[in-house]
């Protein structure tokens, strides 16, 4: 990798370490915005369709949406990991396999995971982030104190913008 390759990880892994949380629960809002205007667009009736035009019927959409998906970000990731750890506690033989209990252990460990999401979530970003730098610096012909000094201050950083409330 080059020079400017490597500039340029060292820029995106501080950007991921101290901002990577709020532009994933903005980029899941932009998603949402974009997938709900889509239906709207798409799916609505030809008597809406003539009174307002497709692209009012989209903008409609992808605001609702776009507020509902940053609303449930949390949520969403607590059930997503709840039911990724019951599956994985029923399929190594702890638990007996029904839904019953696949729903009741989701349930569990979303409501479990939901108090914890946000803090779980951004040390990955800012651990993948200072990563990132790190690669990124070393490319770079700054001595390796001076690297280790600037991931540690960026992941510093990271924490204190990530976890402050």
């Amino acid at each position: 990798m080059s020079l400017a390759e490597g500039l340029l990880l060292a820029v995106l892994g501080f950007i991921t370490a101290v901002w990577g949380y709020k532009l994933a629960r903005l980029w899941a809002s932009l998603l949402s915005g974009i997938a709900l205007g889509y239906v709207f667009y798409q799916y609505s009736s030809y008597e809406l369709q003539a009174l307002l035009t497709p692209l009012v019927l989209f903008i409609i959409g992808f605001i609702a949406g776009a507020m509902i998906g940053f609303a449930i970000f949390k949520l969403a990731i607590s059930l997503v990991a709840g039911f990724a750890v019951a599956q994985s506690l029923i399929s190594a033989g702890l638990f007996k396999a029904n839904e019953i209990s696949l729903i009741v252990l989701t349930i569990l460990f979303a409501m479990i995971l939901y108090a914890v999401v946000d803090k779980l979530l951004a040390l990955v970003f800012v651990i993948g982030g200072a990563a990132l730098l790190f690669i990124g610096l070393l490319l770079t012909p700054l001595p390796m104190i001076v690297t280790i000094i600037l991931v540690f201050l960026a992941v510093v950083l990271g924490l204190y913008k990530n976890l402050k409330k």
